[in-house]
Formats: structure tokens, sequence, C-alpha cells
């Protein structure tokens, strides 16, 4: 075994004069491209959120709504329980006002009723964080439904979701 003088180590080769420097330009592009990266992160996790909130709000109108709108008539009538599409708007209109969501823009609501089970869908924009500086990203669009049932006695584990026990009613445009 033979060790080469100076402990085994190569001697650098002599660089030229047009590699200096070729670093310089890749740094601020990389930087770039991180910083791109980071905003389209953030705007993303804003979009699921202004989402989540949306889908929230549904479903605390919609459970406001179903206990809110119990036909009574109907009730008293033949024992049926069954939800009034009046008392339900109404009511649904009345819950989404009283969550104040600022986040949400240009808010849209459809309801249907069936029986003792309401399904609401909405769609709302929502601003987004780093987006706002590119013309056209400035806002995003989301969308969400609930579902809540009616239902006599108390609801057990083998019970179906309300979302299985919603009927295919006619969805109607609420102006709230």
């Amino acid at each position: 075994m033979r060790l080469r003088a100076g402990g085994g180590r190569r001697r650098p080769t002599p660089r030229t004069g047009r590699e200096r420097g070729s670093v310089l330009a890749l740094v601020p592009a990389g930087f770039l491209v991180l910083v791109i990266l980071a905003a389209l992160a953030v705007d993303g996790a804003v979009t699921y959120l202004g989402q989540e909130q949306l889908h929230d709000a549904l479903s605390a109108a919609a459970n406001d709504a179903v206990t809110a709108a119990l036909d009574n008539g109907s009730f008293y009538r033949s024992g049926s329980i069954a939800v009034d599409p009046a008392q339900a708007g109404h009511a649904v209109c009345v819950a989404l006002l009283a969550q104040d969501a600022p986040a949400l823009h240009g808010l849209e609501v459809w309801m249907a009723v069936h029986g003792a089970s309401l399904q609401l869908r909405g769609k709302a924009e929502i601003d987004t964080v780093l987006g706002r500086a590119i013309p056209g990203f400035g806002h995003h669009a989301v969308e969400a439904s609930a579902a809540a049932v009616a239902a006599e006695g108390r609801l057990t584990s083998s019970a179906p979701n309300a979302s299985d026990q919603v009927g295919a009613g006619a969805f109607v445009p609420l102006r709230c």
C-alpha cells in the first residue's frame, strides 16, 4: 500500500475566470422559487380553512333549522315528524347571519327539504393572503354541503348517518 505525498490529498485544480460567480445567479432564482412555493402553501391552507369554515357554518345552520322548523301541524295530525320549508329557510338565514363569518364573501346557499330531513349547499369566495400580488389570484371559490335529520328518540351507533337519510328534494336558493 502506497501513500501519496501530502497525506493522500489531491491538489485542487485551478479555476478559470469563466466559472467565477456562477452560483451568484442561482441563489436569487432558488430563493424566488422557495418564496413562490411558500405562497402557494399559505394560500392553499387559507382556502382549506375557508372551506372548513363554510362547512361548519352550514352544519350549524342545518342543525338549528331542522330543530326550529319542526312542523307542529304534521305532528299533531298524523304523528309524523316533518320540517316546514318556509320556517327552515328563515332559521337557516338567521343562523348564518348570527355566525358572522367575515372571511366568506358572496355567500350563496341552496336548501332542500324532504320530510324530516334538510340539506344545505353553499358557495362563497375567500381572500387569499399572498395571491393578491398576482392579478386573478386574489380570491378562491369554496363549496360545501351539510345535512340534518329530525329523528324521534335517541340515535344509536347503528343508526344511519344524516346524509344517508336525506331524500332527493329540489334545491331552492335562499335569499338571506
